[in-house]
């Protein structure tokens, strides 16, 4: 079955590089995954009437057409779209909807990608509060007693980076701005000079000033949600 491209939303909780455990349910497995939260305009979007019905079509092949359009029973079931007024999390006052999707960490880790198409391999750029979107595989499960529908996380797509960040954290840029420079002059530092010989050159092979960054050109039966 191919992945389900969900709505674009704010991403948290990004485990996409490495599998992390969860400290409220220690026995559980690490695992691929991340959290997207959707606003109005994801909620009312295709790609979430598309991601709805994948999981009521998972819902069918497991329990059969009747249950899946049986309100009593949908209503005894778990389902991947939760209320942004369960959680308390920054910006959640904004959201509409949230999922949460996964993937083992016995299995190849999800791609993460730019809207170029371009792989993301530097885990330090991809932070809770970017926007992104997923692609993912609705599976139903029924186990002991808990039944439901759930997400198989497949791949990532950031698709704007430049967001603030929302895990407390900010970028090396931020963190030196401002910073006195009063002991750099009497260390006779000109801080406005390049001191990183191989982006000087480069940049000056380029024709640019040092660190200046180059122009880029600029239907779902009984289900309850």
């Amino acid at each position: 079955m191919a992945g389900i491209l969900t709505p674009v939303g704010t991403l948290y909780f990004p485990a996409l590089y490495k599998a992390k455990g969860n400290k409220q349910v220690p026995a559980q497995a690490e695992r691929f995954s991340g959290m997207l939260l959707f606003d109005k305009l994801g909620v009312a979007s295709g790609a979430y009437q598309a991601l709805r019905q994948g999981v009521f079509e998972a819902l069918v092949n497991k329990f059969g057409a009747a249950k899946a359009n049986d309100q009593k029973f949908t209503a005894q079931c778990r389902f991947p779209f939760r209320a942004a007024s369960e959680k308390q999390y920054e910006g959640f006052e904004n959201g509409e909807i949230f999922i949460s999707a996964w993937a083992p960490s016995d299995q190849k880790r999800p791609d993460v990608i730019d809207l170029q198409g371009n792989r993301v391999t530097d885990e330090s750029l991809v932070f809770m509060g970017q926007l992104a979107r997923f692609t993912v595989r609705p599976f139903a499960y029924d186990t002991s007693g808990n039944k439901g529908v759930g997400l198989i996380l497949e791949h990532a797509q950031i698709v704007k980076f430049d967001m603030p960040r929302l895990d407390g954290g900010v970028s090396a840029e931020q963190a030196f701005s401002g910073a006195d420079d009063d002991q750099l002059k009497a260390l006779g530092i000109d801080p406005t000079a390049p001191q990183n010989p191989a982006m000087a050159a480069s940049a000056g092979a380029a024709g640019q000033t040092a660190y200046q960054a180059p122009d880029s050109g600029s239907a779902s039966g009984g289900l309850p949600f």
